[in-house]
């Protein structure tokens, strides 16, 4: 395997002995030396997120937020409310222009803009942005945030969130670069998602690494990313973010709320 490089801080990274069969192609989760972090290669294309991201990973068997209700995004909506409301009191901002990454049906960016925020949103799959434009009104851009023109925003958002979201796109790091030429100085980045931060798992996966036991993985390369606190702090200082906070942390999960560090 020619030489790979990290998608957090582009330093070469090397092959851990996990991977998915899926769809005739192997993906490897690989680990980088310097930063720690552990992605998947090789890096799911477009064609596969439209196929991963489909109607069925939004319905009450699909994948969405790790199918935490047993709900079908509609149906989950009241409890989408609930998050909402939680995560928008973190936000450490009560108004503004907020941009929403991954904004599925819209039900953030809705309770978002009943509190006053101005919103917009960015969303993969066809049939959620037309809920979020026909159930409430939103226009949001229909394409994954690679593909989204830097130019469409300047830097003019207060609030950029990728809520469960960041772990799924393949180069998180331009993304975050992305996020940051639209933020205002001083605008607020909020990431919801996984942080493996386990002691106990890592040394699993250390002594799995040293003694060469390859094991597949279940189901599909859902998560391209697998971020723990060194990785994500990389990352968030590359791409121009500083003042990092991590609310509610625990060993796999955090709400990060950071903030776009001035030029000098």
């Amino acid at each position: 395997m020619n030489a790979v490089a990290c998608p957090v801080c582009g330093r070469a990274a090397s092959r851990d002995p996990f991977y998915h069969d899926w769809h005739g192609r192997r993906f490897w989760l690989m680990r980088c030396g310097r930063c720690t972090h552990q992605f998947i290669h090789p890096p799911i294309t477009g064609e596969e997120q439209d196929m991963i991201f489909r109607d069925e990973y939004f319905s009450a068997g699909g994948g969405w937020v790790g199918n935490c209700w047993d709900e079908d995004y509609l149906s989950a909506e009241p409890q989408l409310r609930l998050e909402a409301k939680e995560i928008l009191g973190m936000l450490g901002a009560a108004s503004g222009r907020l941009l929403d990454v991954g904004c599925a049906g819209g039900v953030f960016l809705d309770e978002a803009r009943r509190s006053s925020f101005e919103v917009d949103g960015i969303e993969l799959n066809a049939s959620m942005a037309r809920i979020a434009r026909e159930r409430f009104g939103l226009e949001p851009v229909r394409s994954r945030i690679e593909d989204v023109e830097e130019a469409r925003w300047g830097s003019e958002f207060d609030v950029i969130t990728f809520l469960d979201v960041l772990e799924h796109i393949p180069e998180p790091g331009a993304a975050l670069s992305k996020a940051a030429r639209w933020l205002k100085h001083e605008g607020l980045l909020f990431i919801r998602g996984p942080l493996k931060n386990s002691r106990r798992v890592m040394a699993k996966e250390s002594a799995r690494r040293m003694l060469r036991m390859i094991k597949r993985l279940p189901g599909y390369p859902l998560d391209a990313n697998q971020f723990n606190v060194r990785s994500m702090e990389t990352l968030l200082a590359r791409a121009g973010f500083n003042g990092i906070d991590y609310i509610n942390r625990t060993e796999d999960f955090s709400n990060i709320l950071a903030r776009r560090r001035l030029p000098r």
